[in-house]
């Protein structure tokens, strides 16, 4: 009986392990193809043109050139009711990676228009007139119906420098239809020793008010140099948020754009994350912007502020309109415009008995707008008189961080 009773459990165990089994196997399994090629595609390549090796000035092509032809291409051979279709780069910031790539259409006959090659450096850097080094694959498809097969031709580099859409000159201030456009050439930003795509500004900033940031060459047309507020056609030259959702979460730092978000018909502007003093950073090739608040909230506060060393001192006006801009008018940053320089001096900066200059002997800096860095420094009150060649200029203080900016009229 006993072995009776183990026969059966056996049995009934055989039973239980056979049906999983078959549990497994109702669900008929997919077939497994090697990957291929859709088509047979042999005898395309592209030879980088000598156009394309050299630097590239798009500022210099004859106005008429719409278009340059950087390469070569030799068409092979496609199957039949296979087509060619987008001809293409793909390019990248030589220093970045190819994940970044941007498109920029080309014909069978190698030419790539002068807007596809700006529009690529614009994707990736500001629009200052510097050349770019980018890195570039010469690619199309070969298409079936709904089926397309890569063809990568070439691969080569392109050194490409833009016409003038904007100079090393930004200013900071409100808003676009008001009168804080107009005073916004009183308010410049200062550039980056080491980064000519990055700026600061140092103020007292209300959170409740707006900014933008202008680039000189744009303002003037906006605002006829100043003597009128600009209108909806100038909405798309000023850097603000990329959206007002995020431009209402008031961030310590984020993304810049440039021009007017989609679905939006005026800029949106940076707000302070709160009232106070803080340097306000905006990096034109990173497309970024920050808020540091500054340690000290309560700087020494100045009642005037003059130029010494010209034929005649000059008295600088402190920046900002009272409830129009995010800018306080505290009396921290200065300007004094169209100042003309009749003959090379040596220029101070002056408060009653405090004196701001640059370097240990007179003259360590000569201001050259026509150097990088060299139109804009950090003062101290321990420094010496600049250099200034005779000229007419703009000219801006900031007293808490010293930073001192000769700009040409021109």
């Amino acid at each position: 009986m006993k072995k009776l009773s183990i026969y059966l459990l056996l049995l009934i165990a055989g039973w239980s392990l056979t049906a999983c089994t078959e549990s497994h196997d109702d669900y008929p399994q997919p077939e497994v193809y090697a990957q291929g090629p859709l088509y047979n595609v042999t005898g395309f390549s592209a030879t980088p043109t000598a156009a394309a090796g050299n630097p590239i000035d798009l500022a210099t092509m004859p106005e008429a050139t719409t278009a340059i032809k950087l390469f070569t291409m030799t068409r092979g051979t496609l199957p039949e009711g296979v087509v060619l279709k987008d001809v293409r780069l793909e390019a990248w910031p030589a220093d970045k990676g190819e994940n970044v790539s941007t498109k920029v259409a080309a014909t069978e006959e190698g030419m790539v228009t002068r807007k596809g090659l700006e529009d690529m450096i614009y994707a990736h850097y500001g629009k200052k007139r510097t050349e770019r080094t980018f890195k570039a694959k010469l690619l199309a498809d070969a298409v079936s119906g709904t089926e397309a097969q890569l063809i990568t031709m070439c691969s080569f580099t392109l050194r490409v420098t833009p016409i003038e859409m904007e100079n090393s000159y930004y200013y900071v201030f409100g808003k676009v239809n008001s009168a804080d456009a107009k005073a916004a050439n009183k308010a410049i930003m200062t550039p980056d020793p080491e980064n000519d795509q990055k700026f600061y500004f140092t103020s007292m900033f209300a959170s409740s008010s707006d900014i933008l940031v202008w680039n000189e060459m744009y303002w003037k047309v906006a605002t006829n140099n100043g003597t009128k507020n600009a209108v909806a056609a100038d909405y798309d030259k000023v850097y603000g948020m990329p959206s007002q959702e995020e431009a209402n979460q008031k961030p310590l730092s984020g993304t810049s754009f440039q021009g007017l978000p989609a679905g939006t018909s005026i800029p949106v502007y940076f707000l302070a994350p709160t009232k106070a003093f803080y340097t306000f950073t905006i990096d034109l090739e990173a497309k970024t912007f920050k808020w540091e608040l500054l340690a000290n909230q309560n700087p020494t506060k100045y009642s005037t502020m003059t130029l010494k060393g010209l034929a005649a001192d000059v008295a600088m006006t402190s920046v900002g309109v009272a409830g129009k801009t995010g800018i306080g008018t505290d009396k921290h940053n200065w300007c004094a415009l169209n100042v003309n320089v009749a003959a090379e001096s040596l220029v101070t900066v002056a408060s009653g008995t405090t004196t701001w200059g640059f370097g240990d002997a007179d003259g360590a800096w000569t201001v050259d707008y026509d150097q990088d860095n060299m139109w804009a420094k950090y003062c101290t009150t321990t420094g010496k008189a600049i250099k200034v060649p005779a000229g007419k200029y703009n000219i801006y203080f900031c007293d808490i961080t010293g930073a001192l900016h000769f700009v040409p009229v021109e």
